[in-house]
C-alpha cells in the first residue's frame, strides 16, 4: 500500500494559504481568453482551486492521490453547497478514467514536481496531455526559479498570526529538494508543533521546455507571476507554464 504523505498533514494545510487576488485574476482572464468551461485539477488538495474554478463558472473535476486531502475538500465543497465529483487517482494514469475531454487540466503549487524521476514526469504529462481536448491546455505553477535557485534558500517563512506559525526549512540534493514542513500551534489552550516532509524534484525553464516537448506538446509559454509578466531568467519569483496540446 502507498503511504499517504499528508496524512497527518492535510487537516493543517490550508492554515497556510493566504489569499491571492491576483491569482483568481490570472486564472479569469486565462479561462476567458482559451474559452475554457470544463477544467481538470490534478492533486487538487483540499479543494481549495476546484471552488475558485466553480465560482469563476467552469465545471471542473478533481482527483488527488491522498485521501486525507480528499477528506478535506469533500469537507469544503459540503460546506460551498456545490457540485464537484472528486476521485482518488494518480495523475500518471489519468485515461484510465477519461478520455480527451477537457479543455484544462491544472496541476498547481508544486505538484507536477512530486515524481522524482524523469520517467515518471513524462508519464504524467503524457497523460494529463491525453485527456485534454485539440487546443486543450495544461498549467502548473512552481516556486523555484532559475534566479531563486543561482542561491537557493535554506529557510522559508510562509505565515505568522498570533496562533500559528509555519516556515520550511529546505535541503537540496542534486535536483531534488526536501522540504521540512514545521507548524508551531501556539493557541491559549494549546503549545505544540508539528513536522512534516515532502520530497520535490527541482526542474527549471530549459528542462520544462524539453520534457514537454518530449511529452507532445506543441507549444508552451512562460509566466514569471501572477501579474502575467513573462518569465524572466534572471528576476523571476514564480514559473508557471501553460502548455497547448
Amino acid at each position: 500500500m502507498i503511504e499517504d504523505t499528508y496524512k497527518n498533514f492535510a487537516e493543517r494545510y490550508d492554515q497556510g494559504m493566504l489569499r491571492n487576488p491576483e491569482r483568481q485574476i490570472f486564472f479569469q482572464q486565462l479561462l476567458a481568453k482559451h474559452k475554457i468551461t470544463k477544467v481538470l485539477d490534478c492533486a487538487c488538495g483540499t479543494g481549495y482551486d476546484l471552488i475558485m474554478f466553480n465560482k469563476l463558472g467552469a465545471t471542473v473535476s478533481g482527483t488527488d492521490l491522498s485521501e486525507a486531502m480528499l477528506e478535506q475538500a469533500r469537507m469544503k465543497i459540503a460546506r460551498e453547497k456545490v457540485e464537484i465529483p472528486l476521485q482518488k487517482m494518480d495523475y500518471r494514469h489519468l485515461p484510465s478514467r477519461w478520455s480527451a475531454e477537457f479543455d484544462a487540466v491544472v496541476c498547481l503549487t508544486n505538484s507536477i514536481n512530486e515524481p522524482l524521476e524523469d520517467s515518471e514526469t513524462l508519464m504524467a504529462l503524457r497523460s494529463m496531455r491525453a485527456v485534454l481536448r485539440p487546443d486543450g491546455i495544461l498549467v502548473f505553477d512552481q516556486g523555484q526559479t532559475d534566479a531563486s535557485m543561482q542561491n537557493p534558500p535554506r529557510f522559508a517563512p510562509i505565515i505568522n498570526n498570533p496562533e500559528f506559525t509555519r516556515f520550511f526549512a529546505l535541503e537540496f540534493e542534486g535536483n531534488i529538494q526536501t522540504v521540512h514542513i514545521f507548524d508551531f500551534i501556539h493557541t491559549k489552550e494549546t503549545c505544540d508543533y508539528q513536522h512534516d516532509i515532502v520530497k520535490i524534484r527541482i526542474r527549471l525553464q530549459d528542462s520544462w521546455k524539453n520534457i514537454l516537448r518530449e511529452a507532445g506538446f506543441a507549444e508552451a509559454e512562460f509566466i514569471g507571476d501572477w501579474d502575467s509578466t513573462p518569465y524572466n531568467k534572471e528576476s523571476s519569483s514564480r514559473l508557471i507554464v501553460i502548455a497547448k496540446k
